[in-house]
């Protein structure tokens, strides 16, 4: 059976599992419990997690058709998930990858668990992430695999009104996942077939309506794909995160992050991150209003960098700037335009170092796709976008999207872009800095 139809064969059973409410239904497996539940996802009436003041609550808005099978009582949550794809590429572009098709059938799938007391939860998550059919020279490393691990667990208290003051504290102190703002430096990963996870405390003081100020401690959680993953006092992250949307033009937030890796004699880090985002949100075409019509939305985020990476002095920024307009048709057509930097080094033999270094960020939203491909990061990169985005229904949005892509240093590395060891690197610049074209279609 060649790799196609084993493929077929996988989807056809993981949609079996994950089938919308309405199949399983008719085959006897919800009751009312379950109805309840189905409506509730439906309607948009969720009753708020503790992973939500952490991650978009998007990202966890499953069909929770197994809790209401099971019809277990309010105070606990269990949710499962399975995500089955197929990636090729049809020319592997890595260095020393194998000239053959790189035909891959990635799995991710996760179980969600938590008790509930009052303000206090007890949330536990974990993830299993593996690939099927990879050859030895293919693109396989703890992006794509990571066999069952603890992905969080972590209690938590939620206090939504302090001494009268109207102030909301949330406190989450284990193993967790983070995604700050845009997700551009710490994100929650989507499309990875791996997740990003800390351990550590995080601490948010707000209004819960327009502000709210973050604070963590954490030890980023290194992924190994065939052991339990482990943070290290070697490594460690913080930050703290102001956010506001008190003005209905404009929602912003200012953030300082720090890291201290020195896990890796080879490659320490020490160095601070001070970033600023500025944004008015794209009309959702979900809850229209007339008013919404015609209006331009905008994002501005830009953010520099200034320490030390391995005994060389640090300055190194990045910039995203974006443009759109949602027009008053059928499909509500959206078109943007978007501008993205991150700055390189263009001395390599010199003493300083200015190689923007990207963190724990997500980059399917501006970048590409994350998986077995993924030839571009938020480092050392320069890059123009047009996209037109098209919601023929509530439950269907697509978008293609042109790209034009440059090296922000000619000297510089070109990150990602060996299969094992250090990326390719013109020393000379002779090479130049343009990488060429990509056009995406995208339906979802």
């Amino acid at each position: 059976m060649n790799i196609f139809k084993q493929a077929l064969i996988v989807s056809a059973v993981n949609f079996l599992l994950i089938s919308p409410e309405n199949v399983l239904a008719s085959q006897g497996f919800l009751d009312d419990a379950g109805e309840r539940v189905a409506e509730e996802y439906r309607s948009q009436k969720w009753r708020e997690l503790p992973d939500e003041v952490l991650i978009p609550s998007s990202k966890i808005k499953w069909h929770r058709l197994a809790k209401a099978a099971l019809n277990l009582p309010e105070w606990m949550e269990f949710s499962l998930s399975q995500h089955t794809r197929y990636e090729s590429v049809s020319h592997p572009w890595r260095h020393g990858q194998s000239s053959n098709t790189d035909a891959q059938l990635p799995l991710q799938s996760r179980v969600h668990v938590g008790v509930n007391h009052g303000p206090f939860w007890l949330m536990f998550e974990g993830q299993d992430s593996r690939t099927h059919f990879a050859e030895p020279n293919d693109f396989n490393n703890n992006t794509v695999t990571n066999n069952f691990d603890v992905l969080q667990l972590f209690g938590s208290a939620a206090f939504r009104n302090i001494n009268e003051t109207g102030l909301r504290t949330d406190l989450h102190v284990g193993r967790l996942t983070q995604h700050i703002g845009s997700g551009r430096l710490v994100g929650r990963n989507g499309y990875r077939n791996t997740t990003n996870s800390f351990d550590g405390a995080r601490l948010a003081i707000g209004n819960d309506k327009d502000w709210r100020v973050r604070a963590f401690l954490t030890s980023p959680v290194q992924i190994d794909p065939t052991h339990l993953d482990e943070g290290s006092s070697s490594r460690l992250f913080w930050g703290t995160v102001f956010e506001t949307s008190q003005l209905s033009w404009l929602n912003g937030e200012a953030y300082y992050f720090g890291i201290n890796d020195k896990k890796e004699p080879a490659k320490t880090r020490t160095f601070s991150t001070f970033g600023i985002r500025a944004f008015q949100s794209p009309t959702k075409t979900t809850t229209f209003k007339k008013q919404d019509f015609g209006k331009v939305d905008y994002e501005f985020e830009g953010a520099a960098q200034t320490g030390k990476v391995n005994d060389q002095g640090l300055f190194s920024y990045m910039g995203h700037t974006e443009i759109g307009y949602t027009f008053n048709t059928p499909w509500f057509p959206r078109l943007n335009a978007e501008y993205d930097y991150a700055s390189g080094t263009n001395n390599p033999n010199g003493n300083n170092n200015h190689t923007f270094d990207r963190l724990f960020d997500v980059r399917r939203s501006d970048m590409m796709q994350t998986g077995i491909f993924k030839p571009f990061f938020r480092s050392i990169i320069d890059s123009v976008e047009t996209r037109l985005t098209l919601q023929p229904r509530d439950d269907l949005k697509l978008f293609v999207k042109h790209h034009i892509w440059y090296l922000a240093e000619a000297k510089d590395k070109f990150i990602g872009s060996n299969l094992a060891g250090d990326p390719l690197q013109d020393k000379t610049g002779n090479a130049g800095r343009f990488l060429r074209h990509d056009i995406e279609l995208v339906g979802s």
